[in-house]
């Protein structure tokens, strides 16, 4: 058995497949939470409140920024997005501007955050 097989079919058996619907695996993972990250902007690294809200395979995610002195606040940014595959490591989600994200169990956020602070 290779121990570096990808997710998808493997070599050794080419009618395995590990795709399955989140629809008819099982309940769906609740995502739900809160964590912060650190962000580099053009005036410094910044801490930024990530927090996700879930309803069913609906995702809502936020971004909250800190107050800077002497910079006009910013409203947290939000993204709709939906549950598109799983399976025990991940979700995959799509958002309504387009992107995709991987969200890991094991680290509790997403893989990478520049579907939600591409502008920052």
């Amino acid at each position: 058995m290779n121990p570096f097989r990808i997710f998808g079919n493997s070599s050794e058996n080419p009618d395995y497949e590990q795709n399955p619907s989140v629809f008819t695996s099982g309940p769906l993972p609740d995502l739900s939470g809160v964590y912060e990250i650190s962000v580099r902007t053009s005036s410094g690294e910044i801490s930024v409140r990530i927090e996700i809200e879930q309803k069913e395979d609906e995702i809502f995610v936020s971004a909250f920024f800190p107050e800077v002195p002497g910079s006009p606040s910013r409203p947290p940014k939000k993204l709709f997005g939906k549950m598109t595959d799983r399976n025990r490591h991940h979700v995959l989600l799509k958002f309504e501007n387009g992107k995709s994200e991987r969200y890991v169990f094991t680290e509790g956020r997403f893989s990478g955050h520049g579907f939600l602070l591409d502008s920052v």
